[in-house]
């Protein structure tokens, strides 16, 4: 299997990071507007002009045709997951820094080899086994489980962990004749039906503009992520662009200083640094054990 080019890794790599900054940028006006419209509200509106945007691109694409596939059992699966992954995201982020939930987060890799061990025995060595241990004391560093500081949305948080991780690896088993794109709409077309259920329940309130201008730029930044997200990886190795994929914890640290107010304390910087370092070791060791399982015999 022929390895990508320097300067190949290199624009996978600001794709990457170009894709994390979207991303945090998305969560960042989410968690501006979310103390002033009810959550079903956000996600709705959010949901919806999401749609709008991935099914231009099926367009351009050429692909709407392919919009039955939406209902694919592993596609439709993998959609109900992110459903319950945005709504229990979003509760999170109202109530929680930036950055402490953004990093742990960033152990849903981690997650993901776990649950391939205990629900599909999938064989994991010594050294894979410690990137998994190092990144959950990583994690517990930062929620710090104690009864004066735990709190429901560390819970959520955590809980949001094992949702992804599931959600991984159901998207692994999509067939690959499925277009990335009609996964990408399934996905805002079953989170955009859950805000609208959820908002009648909750009750819709009038939307300001700046409010829905926020909620705009917010799909627009979204989808523009999962686009650049896409490219990174038709470009690069993912063991190679792994590395760039934690500037999202760098990029949600600076604006959660510079417009949330929120400073980590030294204690979650170090939680931070090993869940990063966990992932970066086990994208490594995942790639070496590719390569060999792919080696002629």
């Amino acid at each position: 299997m022929p390895f990508p080019q320097p300067n190949q890794v290199l624009r996978a790599g600001l794709y990457m990071v170009i894709a994390m900054a979207c991303f945090i940028l998305n969560d960042s006006c989410i968690k501006t507007i979310g103390t002033t419209l009810p959550l079903g509200e956000i996600i709705s509106i959010r949901g919806v002009l999401s749609v709008l945007v991935i099914a231009a691109i099926c367009v351009q694409q050429g692909i709407l045709g392919s919009v039955p596939l939406l209902f694919a059992p592993n596609v439709l699966a993998r959609s109900l997951l992110d459903v319950l992954g945005t709504f229990l995201f979003l509760t999170a982020l109202m109530h929680m820094p930036i950055a402490n939930l953004t990093a742990i987060l960033q152990s849903v890799p981690l997650a993901v080899l776990l649950v391939s061990v205990i629900f599909l025995k999938e064989k994991v060595g010594l050294r894979r086994t410690t990137a998994i241990l190092a990144g959950f004391i990583g994690v517990l560093m930062i929620v710090r489980p104690s009864p004066s500081t735990f709190t429901i949305y560390e819970v959520l948080a955590l809980g949001i962990v094992f949702v992804l991780a599931f959600r991984d690896l159901i998207t692994k088993r999509i067939p690959a004749h499925i277009p990335t794109f009609i996964i990408a709409l399934a996905n805002a077309c079953f989170v955009a039906l859950g805000g609208v259920a959820y908002g009648f329940y909750q009750g819709f309130q009038n939307v300001a503009f700046w409010q829905f201008g926020l909620l705009c730029a917010a799909a627009i930044l979204l989808a523009t992520g999962y686009m650049f997200m896409v490219a990174t990886l038709r470009l690069g190795d993912l063991s190679a662009t792994a590395p760039f994929r934690y500037s999202n914890v760098l990029f949600a640290i600076i604006l959660g200083m510079a417009v949330f107010n929120e400073f980590p304390d030294a204690v979650s910087y170090v939680g931070m640094v090993l869940i990063i370092a966990a992932g970066i070791y086990a994208a490594h060791r995942e790639a070496i054990v590719g390569r060999k399982v792919n080696e002629p015999v």
